[in-house]
C-alpha cells in the first residue's frame, strides 16, 4: 500500500496525450469514476432541446462528474513492464519515483519496476471526466480496479468502488462506445448514415418542404446554399405541424446562419419526419438530405406470429424504442429528449427483449439518479423516485450486473432517506410543497393534494422492498426497509377499500374519509403485484378493469401496467384484442412510430395537440413501445427468474394466434422461441438453465440445448 508520505513526495509522470492512439490490445478498457461519464454524457445530450426556436434546461437538480479522482491497483510483477497509458486530463502516476518527462514533451510509454506494489493513478480534469487507459502485457486498465475521488484517505480506510468501463474493442460499455485505446470516450459520436427524402418540393416561393417517410432522427443537411442571412428550419412529426410558420404554433423550430456551399450539415441531431426550410430574403436552398443518427444497440431480439397487424405493430414498437435511444434512454425523439425516471422504467424493461443489456440501462440509472446531496424526487416526481428504485432490481434480474448494487447502493440510501424525509406522521407518502405526483397524463383531480394516494403507496411498498433486496443481496443487511415495507403493504386494502365501489379508491383524504374517486390505477397495480383474495379479483375487474364507466386510460405509459396486469391474470386474448385496438388505431392513423397518448375519438388538429399547444404531442414517445416487453415477456413467455438468467422460463401464450415465434437476449446469448402446429420448442444459452412451460407440462431446457 502507498503511504500519505509517499503520496505526497513521489515522483510524477505527465500523461498529456491528446491524440494518442494505443494498439488495441484484449482486456485493455478505458476507467471512470462510476456514474461520471453517464452525468456528463447525459448532461450534454439534455441541453440540446428545443422548443419555439430557443434551448430548454431541465428544471430538476444536475449534477457534474468529480473533477479528480484516483484509480488503484495491487500488482506483482515478476520483471519489469512498458505500459502505453492515456488519460482524459491531466494524470500522475502516484509513488514509484519515475522520472517526469521534461515541460512540453509528451510520453506515452513507461515502465513499471518488478515488485509488488499498488498502483496509484491520479487524474485531474474540469472539462470532462476523468479517465485512464493503460495497456501492458499484465497491468490492463479494467473492471478489477478501484476508483474513489476522496484521495489518500479513502484508500486507508477502504472507501473504494470498481471504476466503469468506458469502452472496449467490440461492445458498448457506459455510456460510450470506445475500441480500447483508439477511441477516447470524450471523443466518441453516434454512428451516422446518409439518408434522402422520400419527395421534397418548392412552396411559397422559395420555401423546401420534404417528407422522409417515416419518424427519424439525425442531422440536417442543406444542400445548395446561397446568400448572406438565416435560415429557419421547422420541424414535424406530422405534415400540418412542419407547415405551421407560425412562431408559438410550431413546436420544433430554430434559425441558423446559412453557410453558403454545396452542402450544409447542421450542428445538432434533431427529430422530425418532416422538414421545412425557409430562407430570408437574399438566402436560397437548393434541396434537403440528412445523416440519420443510428441507435447506439443493434437489434437481437424479434417477434412474428401469424397475424401481419401484430407484426406490425412489434416493428413500430422497435422502431420507436431505436429513436429513444441515444447516449442513453431519452422520453421523445421530438420532445422532451430527456429522461424521465418513469418513461426509462419502460424502456429499460422493453431494451432488455429487443437489445439485452450492453450498458445503456446502467448508465441511464446512473444519469437519473446523480449525486448527493438529494434535494428533490426525481425529475421532481414522487412516483418517479420510487420507479427508480424498482428498476435497479430489474436491472439486476436481467444482467446479473452485481457490481453495480455495489456502486450505486449508498446512492439508493441516501435517495431513500430523502423519500422517508418527506412521508407523513403515519410513514405514508404525502405531496409536500415542490413535490410532483404525476400518477399518468389525466385530470388534474388525479393527483392528489390534501391525503395520501393508494397508487402512490403501492410504489413506496416496492422500492422499499428493492432497496432491501439489494441491501441483503450484496451483504449490508436490510436497514429495517423490509419491516417498513411490510407495514405499508399490510395496511393498503385495509385503508383504501370501499365495499360500496368493490374496489380500491384513489384518496385517503388529510380527515380519514375516502375521496369518492375511483380510478384503474391503484387496482391494476393490486392485480399485478397479488393485493386481493380471489373474491376482490373478480370484484376489481367487475367493478373497474372492466367498466367503461370508470375513466379509461389513454396514454401508452399506464396501458403497460394495465396489460401486464391482464397478462399476470392470464388474459393473454383479451389483452392481444387491446393491442390490436390502441396500438392499431394509431397504424390506421398512419404512424410510423407510436406516440405519447392516443384518443381514437380525437380527429384532424385534435390529435397532435397537446398541454395547450397545437402540436405540443410527442408523434415518437418511448411508453409507446410496450408491445416489445408484452410480446416477448408474456407471448413468447420468456421471464428470468435468477440473476442475469441463470435460471429462466420460457411459458408460451399465443392468445389465440395459430403460431408465435421469437428471440429474446440474455447476457449469455439468445433464446430462442417457437411455438407452431401445438408444439413449442425453445433453445438457450450457455450457462443458463431453463424450462418450457406447455400445455401443463414442464420440460428442462440445459445449457446450450
Amino acid at each position: 500500500m502507498v503511504s500519505d508520505r509517499s503520496l505526497n513526495n513521489c515522483g510524477i509522470l505527465l500523461a498529456a496525450l491528446i491524440g494518442f492512439t494505443a494498439t488495441v490490445q484484449a482486456g485493455a478498457v478505458w476507467i471512470s469514476y462510476p456514474g461520471d461519464y453517464a452525468l456528463w454524457r447525459g448532461n450534454d445530450l439534455q441541453a440540446r432541446r428545443i422548443e419555439h426556436g430557443g434551448g430548454y434546461p431541465v428544471f430538476w437538480p444536475t449534477y457534474a462528474p468529480h473533477p479528480l479522482v484516483d484509480f488503484r491497483k495491487d500488482v506483482d510483477l515478476k520483471a519489469p513492464e512498458t505500459v502505453e497509458l492515456a488519460s482524459e486530463g491531466v494524470c500522475r502516476i502516484m509513488g514509484l519515483g519515475l522520472a517526469s518527462p521534461m515541460p512540453g514533451v509528451v510520453s506515452n510509454r513507461f515502465t513499471f519496476p518488478a515488485g509488488k506494489y499498488t498502483v496509484v493513478a491520479r487524474v485531474y480534469s474540469q472539462g470532462k471526466p476523468p479517465a485512464i487507459y493503460m495497456d501492458g502485457p499484465t497491468v490492463k486498465t479494467g473492471p478489477s480496479w478501484k476508483a474513489d475521488w476522496r484521495m489518500a484517505a479513502a484508500w486507508q480506510k477502504g472507501v473504494i468502488s470498481p471504476p466503469a468501463e468506458c469502452g472496449s474493442a467490440g461492445r458498448l460499455a457506459p455510456p460510450t462506445v470506445c475500441s480500447g485505446g483508439e477511441i477516447r470516450p470524450s471523443q466518441f459520436t453516434l454512428a451516422t448514415r446518409p439518408a434522402e427524402p422520400v419527395a421534397q418540393k418548392r412552396i411559397r416561393g422559395d420555401h423546401v418542404f420534404a417528407d422522409f417517410g417515416r419518424e427519424t432522427f439525425g442531422f440536417l443537411r442543406l444542400r445548395g446554399v446561397k446568400g448572406k442571412g438565416r435560415i429557419r428550419i421547422v420541424y414535424g412529426e406530422s405534415e400540418p405541424e412542419a407547415m405551421c410558420e407560425d412562431f408559438n404554433g410550431s413546436d420544433q423550430w430554430e434559425y441558423v446562419d446559412a453557410e453558403p456551399g454545396e452542402e450544409q450539415r447542421l450542428k445538432v441531431s434533431r427529430g422530425w419526419r418532416y422538414v421545412h426550410v425557409i430562407p430570408e430574403a437574399g438566402v436560397s436552398v437548393a434541396g434537403v438530405a440528412m445523416d440519420e443518427e443510428l441507435c447506439p444497440l443493434s437489434r437481437v431480439g424479434a417477434f412474428r406470429c401469424s397475424e401481419e397487424r401484430l407484426n406490425r405493430i412489434w416493428e413500430v414498437s422497435a422502431r420507436t424504442l431505436e429513436l429513444t435511444t441515444r447516449e442513453i434512454y431519452i422520453e421523445g425523439a421530438k420532445r422532451d429528449r430527456w429522461t424521465w425516471s418513469g418513461d426509462a422504467r419502460q424502456s429499460y424493461l422493453m431494451g432488455y427483449y429487443l437489445f439485452g443489456e450492453s450498458g445503456l440501462a446502467r448508465d441511464t440509472l446512473f444519469y437519473q439518479r446523480g449525486g448527493d446531496p438529494v434535494v428533490m424526487h426525481v425529475n421532481q416526481i414522487m412516483d418517479y423516485t420510487f420507479y427508480w428504485f424498482l428498476s435497479v432490481r430489474e436491472y439486476y434480474l436481467y444482467t446479473g450486473d452485481r457490481v453495480f448494487l455495489e456502486q450505486v447502493y449508498d446512492r439508493m440510501v441516501s435517495l431513500m432517506d430523502f423519500a422517508i424525509g418527506r412521508l407523513d406522521a403515519n410513514g405514508r407518502p404525502h405531496d409536500r410543497p415542490g413535490d410532483w405526483m404525476f400518477i399518468d397524463w389525466a385530470p388534474e383531480t388525479l393527483h392528489n393534494t390534501g391525503g395520501v394516494t393508494s397508487f402512490e403507496q403501492m410504489l413506496l411498498v416496492e422500492a422499499l422492498e428493492a432497496l432491501a433486496y439489494v441491501s441483503e443481496t450484496i451483504g449490508r443487511g436490510d436497514a429495517g426497509y423490509r419491516a417498513r415495507a411490510a407495514k405499508l403493504r399490510a395496511e393498503i386494502v385495509p385503508l383504501f377499500w370501499s365495499e360500496e365501489k368493490g374496489a380500491l379508491m384513489h384518496l385517503l383524504k388529510d380527515d380519514g374519509t375516502l375521496d369518492a374517486q375511483l380510478t384503474r390505477y391503484p387496482n391494476m397495480f393490486g392485480l399485478a403485484s397479488g393485493y386481493f383474495n380471489d373474491a376482490q379479483r373478480e370484484s376489481v375487474l367487475k367493478n373497474v378493469i372492466f367498466n367503461d364507466a370508470v375513466m379509461k386510460i389513454q396514454t401508452p405509459y399506464m396501458r403497460f401496467y394495465e396489460l401486464e396486469a391482464l397478462c399476470r391474470l392470464g388474459l393473454r386474448k383479451r389483452v392481444l384484442d387491446e393491442v390490436r385496438a390502441y396500438w392499431g388505431g394509431m397504424l390506421d392513423e398512419g404512424a410510423t412510430s407510436f406516440w405519447e397518448l392516443y384518443n381514437p375519438d380525437e380527429k384532424g388538429a385534435a390529435k397532435y395537440a397537446m398541454y395547450g399547444r397545437p402540436f405540443g404531442k410527442s408523434l415518437c414517445h418511448a411508453w409507446g413501445a410496450s408491445p416489445i416487453y408484452l410480446f416477448g415477456r408474456y407471448v413468447l413467455g420468456v421471464e428470468p427468474t435468477k440473476p442475469g438468467y441463470a435460471e429462466y422460463v420460457v411459458a408460451p401464450d399465443l392468445g389465440g394466434l395459430d403460431w408465435a415465434e421469437g428471440v429474446v437476449p440474455t447476457p449469455h446469448g439468445p433464446i430462442t422461441v417457437s411455438v407452431k402446429g401445438g408444439v413449442a420448442t425453445a433453445a438457450g444459452p450457455a450457462n443458463c438453465t431453463g424450462t418450457l412451460r406447455w400445455n401443463g407440462k414442464a420440460v428442462r431446457i440445459p445449457p446450450a440445448k
